[in-house]
């Protein structure tokens, strides 16, 4: 199985959606594009360079003036960008916890946040000591195969769990992977039950880690921390140790966030042990 980090040129690109993004991010330097701009922009036919716009106006990512002349960002690009700032504020807010966790262990740390049934690995500071974990920033992996992910997957209800994990069957990453949900909800449970999550060599091999989740004010999980290592490291107490300490570190962060909008409920707890 392959994961792209974010940014990775694909293997087989796809020229419209290229064209369609580029054209997104033009926004960036322009409050409006005509559609005369749009086609010089990208080297294609005022036509075409029409086409692109419409279908982007129909999924509403750009808004068309009502002369018709000229577009503007829409309320889906303006959703995702608000989306986005959201995550760039969370891990400005986590870096100097992750600085505080890395300074007292110095081992491989990281913020991340669910994308479904994937992980998504926002920020990461690396251990300097010669055999380290390497910062997964920037990278998405099944949540089922790390402790970030299973940290987060924990705190999901039973209808959740089972909306994102259909099938009996789950990816593997590394031999030690969990390979079946019922394995999965009975590891969530353990996690519940102690507060932190875990994983030793299911997303790499020789690597372990620990991870708990980072809770706002209303008590709803919206990241994770973790701490990894090579396994050699994790053993006589060490993993309790580096647990301790990011639920510490986690529950001080989540103070600090703004609470859940007003009138949402967080999902109940324990979610994995619900039948």
């Amino acid at each position: 199985m392959e994961f792209l980090a974010i940014g990775d040129e694909p293997r087989y690109p796809i020229e419209s959606v290229d064209k369609a993004l580029q054209l997104l991010s033009a926004f960036v330097s322009q409050e409006t594009i005509r559609v005369k701009d749009a086609a010089g922009l990208l080297g294609v036919s005022t036509g075409t360079a029409h086409r692109l716009l419409a279908m982007l106006a129909y999924r509403g990512f750009v808004t068309r003036d009502t002369a018709g002349r000229s577009y503007s960002p829409g309320p889906m690009l303006l959703s995702v960008g608000l989306r986005a700032s959201s995550r760039l504020d969370l891990t400005s807010q986590a870096r100097p916890y992750l600085e505080q966790l890395h300074a007292q262990f110095n081992e491989t740390n990281h913020l991340a946040v669910l994308r479904g049934s994937e992980v998504l690995f926002l920020d990461g500071l690396e251990s300097t000591k010669m055999l380290r974990v390497a910062s997964r920033a920037g990278t998405i992996f099944p949540a089922h195969c790390t402790s970030v992910g299973k940290a987060l997957v924990a705190d999901l209800p039973k209808d959740r769990l089972l909306a994102i994990y259909p099938d009996e069957e789950l990816p593997q990453v590394t031999a030690r992977s969990i390979s079946s949900r019922t394995q999965l909800f009975l590891e969530l449970e353990t996690a519940v039950a102690r507060g932190y999550a875990t994983e030793f060599g299911e997303l790499e091999e020789g690597v372990g880690s620990v991870a708990v989740a980072v809770r706002d004010p209303s008590g709803l999980a919206v990241a994770s921390l973790g701490i990894g290592a090579p396994l050699s490291r994790l053993a006589d107490g060490r993993l309790e140790q580096f647990a301790a300490a990011a639920q510490a570190v986690a529950q001080e962060l989540g103070l600090e966030l703004p609470a859940a909008a007003k009138g949402k409920t967080p999902a109940p707890r324990p979610a994995a042990a619900a039948n």
